[in-house]
């Protein structure tokens, strides 16, 4: 289906539910009387239900009123299985996830403008107070030129901060400051890679004997964690501040002689992957493995050998032999075979952004002989230590004993 791990997941929970519990509710959606919206809405309010009585009586009785669920918002669909939960089983009910435990910090929204990420969250009343005392005494480091609105300092004062600042650098064009004589460097320990192109970099960066600003219209790709778009204006303004360019160099035709690959070829096959190259799978480049597709020694560490595949699906490939087999051609594309013997196909990422850099890097040196090679990967495939089914188990029981007083209504 071309789609993520966790999508594919939640489908198969949807599934096994109507399939396992909720036969007549199966039936109306089966028979496109119920949207998929409410058949999942369903599914995920009634899911900490164990007892099969109960499971018998409230497929009925949802059966029943669900036809007329379908104009109703999220929070009023939510509001209407939770009553019946409540009726039947009230242990079973999912407040206690958002009562017991709704202190949560989310950064990044799918919805979120390029250039810009949002965040929400819930504190502690302790936390917020020292937070919002924190954030007030960085923005007061500003002279009284900054020209930034109150909202703007806030919100870069959190920028500061994470960063490890604990004061915010003044943003005005005085060349004698009092706020930015008093303050130090601002300072940050992470790095962030930006990738981009030289022709985006030559129509941004300042030339030396020209004092005006790079011009914040200028056309260009740069992407930030590899997938998310970053504005021209905003990778103008990093250059200005000191970022280092380091370019992505084409690695040496002759694979190198150890299992590890260089700092070099490392940062060239993240830049050419950009995301896991499993289909379907978006796990930036920066946090995936990169796995030798023909197993070291056997395998070169060359970068016609080498993609990059998130720790999920390194397993499947390495340890799963003759389930899903990969094979990578010398421009970068990935096909991959599935158990039933169909090919999908991946690119790199970076084909899409930045159709002009040629990937291709060569065919494989000849392998070593067959014999010098061998091993039982099977056997080393990590195990867990309880099946998914204890997992979950024991959650819906730790979740079931939360509300054995559960809040009035």
């Amino acid at each position: 289906m071309n789609i993520s791990a966790r999508r594919a997941s939640g489908q198969m929970r949807i599934a096994v539910a109507l399939r396992d519990h909720l036969p007549a509710v199966a039936g109306l959606f089966g028979r496109g009387e119920l949207s998929a919206r409410v058949v999942g809405a369903i599914t995920w309010r009634t899911q900490f239900i164990t007892d099969e009585a109960v499971w018998a009586v409230i497929d009925r009785a949802i059966a029943e009123r669900a036809g007329t669920w379908g104009p109703l918002a999220e929070d009023k669909l939510s509001a209407a299985v939770d009553a019946l939960v409540l009726e039947f089983d009230a242990r079973a009910l999912m407040v206690s996830t958002t009562v017991a435990r709704g202190r949560d910090f989310v950064v990044g929204d799918r919805e979120d403008e390029a250039g810009t990420t949002s965040v929400w969250g819930r504190l502690s009343s302790a936390d917020a107070a020292v937070l919002k005392k924190r954030i007030a005494a960085m923005v007061a480091t500003v002279c009284e030129n900054d020209p930034r609105s109150a909202p703007e300092r806030r919100a870069d004062a959190i920028g500061a901060w994470s960063h490890g600042n604990d004061h915010l650098p003044c943003a005005c064009d005085m060349q004698d400051c009092p706020a930015r004589e008093a303050q130090p460097v601002p300072k940050s320990s992470l790095v962030v890679n930006v990738y981009t192109d030289q022709a985006t970099l030559d129509g941004l960066q300042k030339p030396p004997s020209t004092p005006a600003a790079p011009n914040p219209k200028s056309a260009g790709t740069a992407l930030l964690s590899g997938t998310d778009v970053m504005p021209t204006p905003l990778l103008a303004e990093l250059l200005r501040s000191g970022a280092k360019l380091r370019p992505v160099c084409t690695p040496a035709e002759e694979p190198e002689s150890r299992y590890r690959p260089s700092a070099t070829l490392d940062r060239f096959v993240r830049a050419r992957d950009l995301t896991c190259r499993f289909p379907g799978c978006t796990a930036p480049a920066e946090f995936c493995d990169i796995d030798h597709v023909i197993p070291y020694p056997r395998g070169a560490t060359h970068p016609s050998n080498l993609a990059c595949l998130c720790r999920k699906h390194h397993h499947l490939k390495t340890f799963w032999t003759g389930d899903w087999e990969l094979e990578l051609l010398p421009d970068g594309a990935a096909v991959w075979t599935s158990p039933t013997g169909h090919t999908y196909t991946t690119y790199p990422g970076s084909r899409c952004y930045f159709p002009e850099w040629d990937t291709a890097t060569g065919d494989l040196p000849p392998p070593p002989p067959p014999e010098t090679f061998s091993t039982d990967r099977g056997l080393m495939m990590p195990q867990r230590t309880c099946t998914r089914a204890q997992y979950r188990a024991a959650r819906i029981k730790a979740e079931r004993e939360r509300n054995n007083s559960p809040p009035p209504f």
